[in-house]
């Protein structure tokens, strides 16, 4: 689809977030080389998408109940949440014109000026100085445990390349098709999201933070890749081989591997025992 010349036109008006998938909406103009705006509204928020072929396209967020105004790729991943969960519309608008962004911001309302002095902060925020500190022990602790989470990850799907390449399997085919097919459950997966990327056995998750349904996901897109490896007269070596691989990966960090709740999942990958 050329953009040149392209006046801006409606190509869909108010679409029922109830029956219309949005991920799969996006897809869908993505492999139609769509240029132009998708926009969404719901109650007290909308959002324009704003598609040019870039892989993660920009998003301008409003969400007038928290009184939030910010232009970013990251706000895709929340408005897919959204539209999950509320009612609204979807209007769609092609043309080059269309696909412009405002200028990136990050308005936040209500937000306390760091310039704030001392003598400003209510008692009671001073007397729960400790309370904070606590809990930034705490959260430093968390971030520890997702690091070893993610960095597990991608060790283990790692271990499903290293099965698929001795096989001669482009294994990246096969995990991208999975990440696809499991992009509507889980959204970090979907590569449009641009939230995950995997490379030579490393994952890293844009943002630093777990997506919910991290382990689930991860899990079902390797036993997904594998179901496809393990086919014909070669579908048991094929798994004894995934199991084998796994359990490299496992024995060399038992401890994490049992707190990430990966452990659980092992079996479920392979298709067969693996510890």
């Amino acid at each position: 689809m050329s953009t040149e010349n392209v006046p801006s036109r409606v190509l869909y008006q108010d679409l029922d977030t109830s029956f219309v998938n949005l991920w799969g909406l996006l897809r869908y103009l993505s492999q139609q080389s769509f240029v132009g705006r998708v926009h969404v509204e719901l109650t007290n928020y909308s959002a324009d998408v704003f598609v040019d072929g870039r892989e993660t396209p920009l998003v301008h967020e409003i969400d007038r109940a928290a009184g939030t105004d910010v232009v970013e790729e990251a706000a895709l991943h929340r408005l897919v949440l959204r539209v999950r969960e509320s009612a609204g519309r979807i209007s769609v608008y092609e043309g080059a014109g269309e696909a412009v962004a405002p200028q990136r911001q990050a308005v936040r309302a209500n937000t306390p000026s760091a310039a704030t002095p001392e003598a400003m902060r209510p008692p009671e925020a001073k007397e729960n100085d400790e309370a904070t500190e606590t809990t930034l022990v705490q959260e430093s602790t968390s971030r520890s445990d997702a690091d070893q989470t993610i960095r597990l990850s991608g060790e283990l799907i790692g271990a499903v390349e290293r099965a698929a390449t001795s096989q001669g399997v482009n294994f990246a085919a096969l995990f991208h098709r999975a990440r696809v097919a499991w992009g509507d459950d889980y959204t970090f997966l979907d590569p449009i999201s641009g939230l995950l990327d995997y490379h030579n056995s490393s994952v890293a998750i844009k943002g630093g933070n777990i997506p919910r349904g991290f382990v689930t996901g991860i899990a079902e897109t390797l036993r997904r890749v594998v179901d496809q490896l393990a086919t014909g007269d070669r579908a048991r070596r094929t798994r004894e081989r995934v199991a084998l691989e796994l359990a490299r990966v496992a024995r060399k960090n038992r401890e994490a591997i049992a707190a990430s709740g990966f452990k659980e999942q092992l079996d479920r990958i392979a298709g067969t025992k693996v510890l």
